[in-house]
């Protein structure tokens, strides 16, 4: 559900989630959305770091609507840059925003996820990374002994990071790790991105197929090292990219983490990278076919 909530307000990216919204996502066939929330827009600076009601109750709604209808939400905390740049001024109010967020679902049931921070990078190292995740599963761990946790790692959650990491051992744990590669094709025109990776960039051939595959090798064998179940956490292509090229590479990145066993969540639904054309209420075709078809 991405370009809502992770904005410093819902709406200040052009989206609003929708409970229709939810109902095209499991009458698709989609079973799990995640949901990417910046806290840190909404919390306190010291202190208990209190969380803003009116955010929490607002979430409290799509996730209850969510479950409602069968489906299991990861809740993250995204975009929190800050901590990026001064971990050491930002990592315990971190702590403090998951200690909130464990007492308040403590309730909840099992398809209720928790994803400590989206994409480490910048001055939250591996090492930095993992001492972090290890602290703040303990917090959870104190409130909620058997709540899932989806663990990103460092290096803006790619392979690369993920092969370095050392998970905790904890089983009600799932790894992750974010799949963007080639970022010259997926990111090709993202004006959010500098510098912007130009328009034209073509993928399929024989090379590009193998390096998927490897990756996914790659990754495959580190979740069976460590024994621990592994997230696809994001992948996808922006739009400026053809829809054709789109679908070809979203469509094999999906059969190969459904090969490998990966649970998977498609970055996104309805603002850039999208699956869903808002203006016309109607899925992406392609997209949708390559997500979701046999």
């Amino acid at each position: 559900m991405s370009s809502a909530l992770e904005a410093s307000y819902e709406g200040e990216w052009g989206y609003t989630i929708r409970n229709e919204d939810i109902d095209r996502l499991k009458e698709a066939g989609f079973d799990t959305i995640r949901l990417p929330v910046r806290w840190s827009a909404h919390a306190g600076r010291w202190g208990r770091y209190k969380l803003n009601k009116d955010l929490l109750a607002r979430t409290d709604a799509i996730i209850d609507y969510a479950m409602s209808r069968d489906m299991n939400v990861i809740l993250n905390v995204h975009h929190y840059s800050e901590l990026n740049s001064w971990p050491s001024r930002h990592e315990r109010r971190l702590e403090g925003i998951w200690k909130q967020l464990a007492a308040h679902y403590e309730n909840y049931p099992d398809g209720l996820i928790f994803e400590i921070v989206n994409e480490p990078n910048g001055k939250m190292t591996v090492q930095r990374t993992d001492a972090l995740n290890k602290r703040v599963v303990a917090r959870i761990r104190k409130i909620q002994p058997d709540r899932w946790i989806v663990l990103a790692t460092a290096e803006w959650g790619t392979l690369a990071g993920l092969l370095q990491s050392q998970p905790p051992s904890d089983p009600r744990i799932i790894l992750s790790w974010h799949y963007y590669e080639p970022f010259v094709f997926t990111h090709q025109g993202a004006e959010f991105f500098q510098p912007t990776p130009p328009v034209g960039r073509n993928w399929g051939d024989a090379a590009d197929v193998d390096r998927i595959a490897n990756d996914f090798r790659l990754a495959a064998a580190f979740r069976d090292k460590h024994n621990l179940p592994l997230l696809l956490g994001e992948f996808g292509v922006f739009d400026a990219a053809p829809v054709e090229q789109r679908a070809k590479w979203i469509g094999r990145v999906r059969h190969l983490a459904e090969a490998n066993r990966f649970g998977w969540c498609h970055w996104g639904l309805s603002s850039n990278f999208r699956s869903y054309d808002a203006d016309k209420e109607a899925w992406i075709e392609p997209i949708r076919a390559a997500l979701l078809d046999d």
